[in-house]
C-alpha cells in the first residue's frame, strides 16, 4: 500500500495514511509520527484499523514500540479504532480529552455515542462496532500538557468548537500542526467548514482558530483531509467561511421553511462537500432551528 511523507523537507517522519472510508480516497486521514518513540494522530474508525496497521508495517513501525495513540476528539471516525489499537500496540497510551474520557471508556456512554452518530448520518455502525478502551491505558488532557517523543514533543492545545472535547498537537521543531478537525477541513485545496451535531458551536470554533494563528503554524494537517497549504492563508479562512457557512445555511433555511433536501439542493453549488448534509443539521442544531428530513 501507498503510505506517502506528508513532507519530507518540511515534516520529517510523518506519513499520511488514507483510510479509505466506504472505499473512497480522501476522505479520513491518519498521521503516523516516526519519532523515536512513535505516534498516531487519531486512531481512525473502528473497521478500518487493519489498514491502519498495515501502513504502520509498510513504514516500519513496530506497535509495540508506538508511545502513544491520540485520540483528538471523541467523534468515531477518529476515535472509534482506539481500543483495538491499544491492544495491537500493548505499550502506547491512549491520549483523550478530559471532557471525552468517559465516551471512549465507558460502555454505557460509548453507545449513547454510537446512536448518536447512527441518528446523525442515518445508518448503522458507519464507522465499524467501537469497543471501550480500558480507562488504565488512558492520559486525561485538558491542553498545556506535552508528549515526550524522544527526539521530539507534542504540545497539546484545548480547541473546543468542532466537538467539546477536541484538542490539536503541534510539532514546535518542524511547526506542524496536526488540527484533526479543529479549524475545519481541506477540500479541492481549500478550508471548507466541518460542523456536525450535536455540539459544533461557532464562537467555540472562531476561539479556537484564533488561538492556532497565535501559535504560528508553518503547515497544518487536517483529518479531511491531508495537508494544507499556505498554514496563515489556511486558517484565515476559516475564520472568515465558518461566519459566512452559518449565515448560508440560517438563509436556507428561512428560504426553504428547513426542508433538508431543499436546503442541500440550496447550498451545494457553493459548499458543497462529502459531509454536507450533517455539517447543515449541525448548524441547524446550533441555531436551534427545526429541520424536516421528509
Amino acid at each position: 500500500m501507498d503510505v506517502p511523507p506528508v513532507d519530507v523537507e518540511r515534516c520529517p517522519d510523518i506519513y499520511l495514511v488514507d483510510h479509505l472510508l466506504d472505499g473512497i480516497e480522501g476522505g479520513m486521514a491518519t498521521y503516523l509520527l516516526d519519532a523515536d518513540r512513535p505516534a498516531l494522530l487519531d486512531a481512525g474508525p473502528a473497521n478500518t484499523v487493519d489498514r491502519l496497521l498495515d501502513a504502520m508495517a509498510v513504514v516500519g513501525i513496530d506497535p509495540e514500540e508506538v508511545a502513544y495513540i491520540l485520540v483528538s476528539h471523541l467523534h468515531l471516525d477518529h476515535a472509534g479504532g482506539a481500543a483495538v489499537l491499544a491492544e495491537r500496540c500493548p505499550n502506547a497510551t491512549v491520549v483523550v480529552h478530559e471532557r471525552g474520557h468517559r465516551y471512549l471508556t465507558e460502555p454505557d456512554s460509548l453507545a449513547r455515542l454510537v446512536e448518536s452518530v447512527e441518528a446523525a448520518v442515518g445508518e448503522e455502525k458507519p464507522f465499524g462496532d467501537p469497543d471501550p478502551v480500558d480507562p488504565d491505558r488512558c492520559r486525561t488532557v485538558a491542553g498545556g500538557e506535552h508528549l515526550d517523543l524522544g527526539d521530539r514533543t507534542l504540545a497539546l492545545y484545548d480547541a473546543p468548537g468542532h466537538a467539546p472535547h477536541h484538542y490539536t498537537a503541534l510539532e514546535p521543531d518542524s511547526g506542524t500542526l496536526f488540527a484533526a478537525d479543529a479549524v475545519g477541513a481541506y477540500y479541492e485545496g481549500r478550508v471548507m467548514p466541518t460542523t456536525p451535531p450535536p455540539s459544533f458551536d461557532l464562537e467555540d470554533t472562531l476561539e479556537t482558530v484564533r488561538r492556532m494563528q497565535d501559535l504560528d503554524p508553518d503547515r497544518v494537517l487536517f483529518s479531511h483531509f491531508g495537508p494544507g497549504g499556505d498554514a496563515a492563508a489556511d486558517l484565515e479562512r476559516a475564520e472568515q467561511v465558518l461566519p459566512e457557512w452559518v449565515e448560508a445555511v440560517r438563509g436556507a433555511h428561512e428560504a426553504t421553511g428547513g426542508d433538508l433536501g431543499a436546503m442541500i439542493e440550496r447550498l451545494a453549488p457553493e459548499w458543497g462537500t462529502p459531509t454536507l448534509p450533517r455539517d447543515i443539521v449541525g448548524i441547524l442544531d446550533y441555531l436551534d432551528y427545526s429541520v424536516n428530513r421528509s
